[in-house]
């Protein structure tokens, strides 16, 4: 039992990896409209680091996660949130057998970014930047299609490898270098065609405000906008906070657009 005072609302499933899930919590508390702490989502972070490899997995062909996953989500229920944040975009491949096993409702970071997407731009091609995993489960792929975007998956083997590489070193810690890698996945996307580009994995989400240069190219943040989710799901207010908005556009871009916008600061 869990006394009434100190309940959570959204439980986080953390550690995947860890500088992405402190970046999830760092954006949920930066764009939330308060003034006070007691204005702030109650929340708990469960960080889960020693779950196997996502990305493996799901190349391997394997659940091997699975069962350690339900065990957050079953632990989270447990403390009586209301509403589960996974800020790993590859963990999602499980989404529905997680779902279907809990009385929270787990909010989808695809549906998420789709949603954020949607309200900023009407039509486009956009890249997505993230892990092999993510991209063989195929869910960015299934909802962007539907929302009537066009998908743009650089057939350049430089591209992936530059994604894998700002993974890897985000993870590993190397924030600059990490940046100095997404960017040049960036310029890829952007040379094939890409108008919109999604940080589709977390890892590169740590990045995002290290980013210099991205040429008039729109970067959707899929923390940022999972962040945004979660809020507007539990009923609190959102801003844009400066430097970190859940999408980037530069100043002057002519595209047709819809909505607020926040622009990089």
């Amino acid at each position: 039992m869990i006394d009434d005072s100190i309940r959570p609302q959204l439980g986080i499933i953390g550690g995947l990896g860890p500088l992405a899930s402190a970046d999830f919590y760092f954006k949920l508390t930066r764009i939330t409209q308060a003034f006070r702490d007691n204005e702030h989502v109650p929340a708990v972070i469960l960080s889960v680091p020693q779950l196997p490899d996502r990305t493996e997995a799901i190349l391997a062909g394997h659940d091997g996660p699975l069962a350690p996953l339900k065990a957050a989500v079953s632990t989270l229920n447990a403390l009586g949130v209301a509403c589960v944040a996974m800020p790993c975009n590859t963990a999602h491949h499980w989404y529905d057998q997680l779902a279907a096993n809990s009385r929270a409702e787990i909010i989808h970071i695809g549906d998420a970014v789709v949603a954020e997407t949607r309200r900023s731009l009407e039509r486009g091609r956009v890249a997505v930047l993230a892990t092999q995993g993510t991209l063989v489960s195929g869910f960015y792929q299934d909802r962007m299609s539907a929302a009537g975007f066009e998908l743009c998956l650089p057939a350049n083997t430089e591209f992936q490898a530059c994604v894998d590489s700002a993974i890897s070193l985000v993870k590993a810690g190397s924030i600059v270098d990490a940046a100095v890698e997404t960017e040049r996945a960036l310029d890829i996307a952007q040379a094939t065609g890409a108008d919109a580009a999604l940080l589709g994995c977390t890892e590169l989400s740590v990045v995002a405000a290290s980013l210099n240069d991205v040429n008039g190219l729109l970067v959707i943040d899929s923390n940022a906008a999972l962040a945004r989710a979660c809020l507007t799901r539990l009923g609190f207010g959102t801003q844009e906070a400066r430097g970190l908005p859940t999408v980037s556009r530069p100043p002057g871009h002519d595209w047709p657009m819809r909505g607020s916008l926040a622009v990089l600061a």
